[in-house]
């Protein structure tokens, strides 16, 4: 299912269109019979688009099928489709054509973001938001996140840091009143001052590059502190020491260092982001 997910959502269509029914594999619902996708990443719809949609439905109908799951007590709750299913209802429809397939709830969410991204773009806390969801409820990493999204693990990583701003900022963005630009030009201030920035921007409708340019204002460099004085030569580590470190370095994969004294210290693991947390765990056998 993940391999498909990768190619896009119009794979999958066809991927379950052929399993469904070598025909169509298509039937019809009542809309009523329908339940949101509880999984929804998307908060917002934009109305006038959302009536654009209708009238083009009215006009033409629904071209591509929603697709559903069938729950435990006989509805369907949709999976993928949720304009199309808006759009519908505004049209006055009261069935739609479905496609019915079984899918984990996982697999509901990865389709819900993937929908939104592909179809018609998440807002950026709107999408932060699944993504953490994905790391919260199925517990996965930055970097299964960004093979399933087709993006770079350094844009998911980016998208997530949206969700350290406080949520009154958090709100500027989700209204479009701020850009994601510049809510990663706010993460450069101090935390007290990052409201007030905010707001700054809003107020003289700055740009990304005139607040980026902004920053240095509100975080004003900090004096240059006194050098420290100068540490007595350090003392040549045991080799036997040495020894050990290597070993652990080459069997973990992750640079080990050992402080120690007369046989007392202790053992430290880097890592660098939370990708490289979570191999560790995985290698130490501690999930």
């Amino acid at each position: 299912m993940e391999e498909k997910l990768g190619k896009g959502l119009d794979a999958l269509i066809r991927d379950i269109d052929e399993q469904e029914n070598p025909n169509t594999g298509i039937t019809t619902l009542p809309i009523t019979r329908i339940m949101p996708n509880r999984y929804q990443p998307r908060k917002l719809f934009d109305d006038g688009k959302l009536r654009e949609l209708a009238d083009s439905i009215r006009e033409n109908g629904i071209i591509q099928p929603i697709i559903v799951t069938k729950t435990d007590d006989s509805e369907y709750e949709l999976v993928a489709g949720e304009r199309r299913l808006e759009g519908a209802k505004l049209a006055g429809l009261t069935e739609v054509p479905v496609i019915i397939r079984s899918v984990s709830q996982k697999e509901q969410l990865q389709l819900a973001i993937i929908e939104n991204i592909q179809r018609e773009n998440l807002n950026p806390i709107e999408e932060a938001g699944a993504f953490q969801r994905l790391i919260d409820e199925f517990q996965m990493n930055h970097e299964q996140i960004s093979e399933i999204m087709g993006k770079d693990r350094s844009t998911i990583t980016n998208s997530l840091r949206l969700l350290r701003l406080s949520q009154p900022i958090q709100d500027m963005v989700l209204q479009g009143t701020l850009t994601s630009g510049h809510a990663r030009a706010i993460l450069a201030i101090d935390e007290e001052k990052q409201l007030d920035f905010a707001r700054f921007i809003i107020t003289n409708a700055l740009s990304v590059r005139q607040s980026e340019e902004k920053v240095r204002e509100y975080n004003p460099e900090k004096p240059e502190k006194k050098p420290r004085p100068e540490k007595a030569p350090a003392v040549p580590k045991d080799p036997y020491i040495v020894s050990i470190e290597e070993q652990l370095t080459e069997v973990l994969g992750f640079k080990t260092t050992i402080q120690d004294k007369d046989y007392k210290g202790k053992i430290v693991i880097e890592y660098k982001d939370q990708t490289e947390f979570d191999d560790l765990i995985r290698k130490l056998n501690l999930e």
